[in-house]
């Protein structure tokens, strides 16, 4: 990181070393001044420039709030941090207020570099910003291509000049508001507090930028990012004002889109299972009231997992779309279609006056079924398999209500498709189904059944294998290839999934080691988590465990995590995220944009790789809210510092979509698909 020029307001000795020490720690070679009086502290700021103040709170004959009146006292344009052994929350806050930075604790140390890093940075832009109002005057060109919307005052803030993007975004043309002032915009929105706080921050400061809602000539109303800026004289007088806007309708429309993704299916628009579950609860709470009864039905697509590997995953959602049509089709208005995960649907049948009622809408949706659907020119038939539980016949708390249902579509699947099942008591089959599987699993992992494939992740600049993602295969022992989709749902629901996906980290490493032998050791492999690992408290001594008996460098590996897998217990996933990624690990968010996550919380996690979720490549080329999205996500990733990786590359389009808009790298089988290790040798070999 190179020098650093640190003013030190500070009484304490041991306290500045253990600053300093904490500078180097962090990369920095720190050139410093150690001053506890106003005297010395207005000395040492006319005697050089400093980068960075870094003050105690309290001194004997100093303060944390004096240094920093003194320092506003003057004309100098400084970041300053404050750091204390103790300090009350009010008090931070009055610190923030009056101007300081950031606060730090002394017993937080690993906070310091990082707010240095980000108030350095917020300090180079005041000063670009300050080099940028000076060649204000001189950019007529700019001024007229710029795609911002911009505007120029008067001192009193009549308008002067407005731009080409001005015109185009508000409707207005020039001759309509020259003479005008900028409150011909307003919507109406914003009180006169908002106003009266704006103003005065140009006043105090000759700058404001905030997000406002102003109103076109057509009377839409829409946001905008707003910044304004003052343009002074030798003297310092205000001549100028100019305001620079970038309209934010499409941005918000995408914000929009992603609150909606937290109760909708991304592909299909139907409700997603957080919504089904709240709407499946009021509807049993109203039919007790009302003495109605409620069905539960649980539709599963038969040999789906075998249709989506042969057709492709563009194929597999489109036939997943027209699924979600017919069974809404084929409800009465009340009812609820949701898509659960998959292939799989639930439908909650409200207001029911018995229990007959329910057979001949069941025979309804397995009817619309019926029609082949239709795919690449391909007439598909698909067969669905449906499981029907009982408010309050069978049970009367939703939980018991959804196990009842898929007890029920267990046994409707043994029947060979086509069928439904209601709920009896007598089901044990499905359990015993479960024993079955589960025996076989964990014989599989004695036997060494399972294998490691390897899907090679590129560079979308440079075309070259920047990693690859490990995903598990079962080869039982009759020969036959299981799907992921039918096991690993069993490991999770076993909890085999704890001693399996050691065997995945440990064979990953095993496999490292091979390529490194061969002269591939920089290639790092990503490991996905599930959340049922994440339930298991040895989780990080395992990883460490086979990392340290590999020789694996922890860099090379990644950790693969779902935004639902952290937000099940954020707290718990976030120390045990930071723990590994304190060995050395690299941490991404998997199928980022199809959970719940408050980006609140993701700011939290540390993070190094976003993955855009293959759902909205898929459309990404005919869908402008895909593709708003994954803009959305790309800068998102990209301003928090993360890599930024697209999933499900099937199409050329679909990667140079992902190129053009800044996207890093990308998987899918345009690029590759998953194979064994020899064979990702080979392909090594090929690009060497």
């Amino acid at each position: 990181m190179g020098l650093l020029r640190v003013l030190l307001v500070e009484d304490s000795e041991d306290d500045a070393a253990l600053t300093l020490r904490q500078l180097k720690k962090g990369g920095y070679e720190p050139s410093h001044k150690r001053v506890d009086t106003p005297d010395t502290m207005r000395a040492a700021l006319e005697a050089r420039d400093w980068d960075i103040i870094l003050s105690d709170f309290s001194m004997p004959e100093f303060s944390g709030p004096a240094a920093l009146a003194l320092l506003r006292s003057t004309e100098i344009d400084l970041p300053f941090i404050v750091i204390s052994g103790a300090m009350g929350e009010q008090t931070a806050v009055d610190l923030m207020k009056a101007g300081a930075h950031d606060y730090i604790m002394k017993d937080n140390l690993v906070r310091l570099i990082p707010a240095i890093e980000r108030e350095l940075r917020e300090a180079e832009v005041r000063r670009a910003r300050r080099r940028a109002e000076a060649d204000l005057r001189l950019s007529a060109k700019v001024f007229e291509s710029s795609v911002e919307g911009v505007m120029i005052t008067d001192h009193e803030a009549h308008i002067l000049r407005v731009n080409k993007a001005f015109t185009e975004i508000t409707g207005y043309t020039e001759a309509e508001v020259i003479g005008q002032k900028p409150n011909i915009l307003a919507s109406g929105r914003h009180g006169a507090d908002f106003y009266r706080g704006m103003w005065q921050s140009i006043t105090d400061h000759g700058y404001w930028q905030g997000e406002i809602w102003n109103r076109r000539k057509s009377g839409e109303v829409f946001p905008e990012w707003l910044t304004i800026s003052t343009v002074n004289d030798d003297g310092g007088q205000v001549t100028h004002l100019i305001g620079g806007f970038t309209d934010l309708s499409q941005q918000k429309q995408a914000e929009d889109r992603i609150q909606h993704l937290m109760y909708y299916d991304a592909l299909t628009d139907l409700p997603n299972r957080t919504l089904y579950q709240d709407r499946c609860k009021r509807a049993m709470l109203r039919a007790r009231r009302v003495g109605k009864r409620v069905a539960y039905l649980h539709l599963d697509v038969d040999r789906f997992g075998t249709i989506n590997d042969t057709l492709g995953h563009q194929a597999g959602d489109s036939l997943l779309q027209q699924v979600g049509q017919r069974l809404s089709g084929s409800v009465r208005q009340q009812d609820l279609v949701a898509r659960f995960v998959g292939d799989e649907f639930g439908i909650t049948m409200v207001d029911l006056d018995h229990e007959t009622d329910v057979s001949g809408m069941v025979q309804l949706l397995i009817g619309a079924f019926a029609e082949p659907f239709r795919v690449k020119e391909q007439e598909i038939f698909l067969v669905p398999s449906v499981g029907v539980s009982l408010f309050p016949g069978d049970a009367t708390e939703y939980n018991e209500l959804a196990r009842f249902a898929d007890t029920a579509l267990h046994s409707a699947k043994r029947d060979g498709g086509a069928s439904f099942q209601f709920y009896r008591k007598s089901m044990h089959a499905d359990a015993s189904d479960r024993l079955t599987m589960e025996s076989a699993l964990r014989r599989a992992l004695e036997r060494n059944e399972f294998q490691l494939y390897y899907q090679p992740q590129l560079s979308l600049a440079t075309g070259k294998i920047i990693g690859v993602e490990a995903l598990i295969r079962w080869k039982a022992k009759e020969g036959e290839m299981v799907l992921p989709g039918k096991f690993i749902p069993v490991l999770e629901e076993t909890g085999l999934i704890v001693p399996v996906g050691a065997w995945i980290m440990r064979q990953a490493c095993g496999d490292h080691a091979d390529w490194a032998k061969r002269g591939y050791g920089q290639i790092p492999i990503a490991v996905n988590l599930s959340a049922r690992q994440f339930r298991d408290e040895n989780l990080v001594d395992m990883i460490r465990k086979i990392l340290q008996e590999s020789g694996t460098d922890p860099r090379m590996i990644e950790l693969e995590i779902t935004e639902s897998c952290v937000m099940e217990n954020p707290e718990v996933a976030l120390n045990i995220l930071k723990e590994c990624h304190g060995m050395g690990m690299r941490i991404a968010i998997d199928d980022f944009g199809t959970g719940y996550s408050s980006l609140s919380y993701l700011k939290k996690f540390p993070l190094d790789v976003l993955k855009i979720d293959q759902s909205f490549v898929a459309d990404v080329i005919k869908s402008e809210d895909d593709a708003a999205i994954i803009d959305t996500i790309i800068a998102m990733g990209h301003r928090l510092n993360l890599s930024v990786i697209a999933e499900g590359v099937e199409t050329e389009e679909q990667a140079d979509f992902l190129r053009e808009h800044g996207c890093d790298n990308a998987q899918g089988f345009f690029y590759d698909r998953p194979m064994p290790s020899d064979q990702l040798i080979s392909r090594f070999d090929s690009v060497s």
